[in-house]
């Protein structure tokens, strides 16, 4: 628990600050002292850290050393989690053994929501190739932004591009060159959600000069769609929150917060 605590938030870059500083160097990238605090279940540890391109990280190894869990390099990073920190492999390590591909687990199908947020994305590119634009990349932690603000919505039913505790949006990631769409549709209006939800969301957002304009906004690089059902505040009706994220061509996001849920 108290390495999940501390390792959440944290970011590796591997090569550059994991084991080492020579990729970063070779890079162009450098690394300067860092004046980060660190605290574990409310006690302060010592950790040296650094800043890399405007971010902190620390070595992936020193966290393991100060928390109680084992990590080192043997054809990629290795972490046990149960393990104290030697930097080595613990006599209980067993090289894995190849898995035959007709073995290999299938990779679970995605659920009817995460099939409305790719028709989304679809939809949206769509109309951005008519415009003669670029597609926009589906990218994971916009992904994972979009749908923090759909639960968050659905939870709480406040409808807003605020977060429920009154904080920006913005707040969701550690990059501000981000843009949002939100829509709220009635459950009532469609007779099957799952295959009409994705149009009515898109088709809506058309509809609206500034969200279309956000949907075609050419700085625009990547795409981060979320979807939750929850109730509309105003009517006491069944509703989808829909939530499209877009990030500015040439920046990144390295850390999604939770849901701020009503309690």
């Amino acid at each position: 628990m108290r390495s999940k605590m501390l390792l959440f938030g944290l970011g590796v870059v591997t090569g550059a600050v994991l084991f080492g500083g020579a990729a970063a160097a070779a890079a162009g990238l450098t690394a300067e002292a860092s004046r980060h605090r660190f605290f574990v279940d409310g006690e302060e540890i010592s950790l040296t850290a650094y800043n890399i391109a405007g971010n902190n990280y620390v070595k992936l190894r020193d966290v393991g050393e100060a928390v109680g869990f084992n990590v080192y390099w043997q054809g990629g990073v290795r972490i046990e989690s149960g393990v104290p920190y030697t930097g080595q492999p613990s006599s209980a390590v067993v090289e894995e053994e190849e898995i035959p591909e007709s073995q290999t687990p299938m990779a679970a199908a995605p659920s009817e929501e995460e099939e409305i947020c790719q028709e989304i994305i679809r939809l949206t590119n769509g109309l951005r190739a008519d415009c003669g634009l670029s597609t926009l990349k589906v990218d994971g932690k916009l992904m994972q932004a979009a749908q923090v603000r759909a639960e968050e919505m659905a939870a709480t039913s406040i409808y807003s591009h605020t977060r429920p505790d009154g904080t920006r949006r913005t707040t969701v990631t550690d990059c501000p060159y981000t843009t949002e769409n939100i829509h709220c549709i009635t459950d009532s209006r469609m007779k099957n959600p799952y295959a009409e939800l994705a149009g009515l969301a898109v088709n809506g957002w058309a509809a609206s000069q500034d969200h279309l304009e956000g949907m075609l906004d050419p700085t625009r690089g990547s795409i981060g769609v979320g979807v939750a059902k929850g109730v509309n505040a105003s009517t006491g009706k069944e509703c989808w929150y829909c939530v499209q994220w877009f990030l500015r061509e040439g920046y990144q996001i390295t850390w999604v917060d939770e849901p701020i849920l009503k309690k």
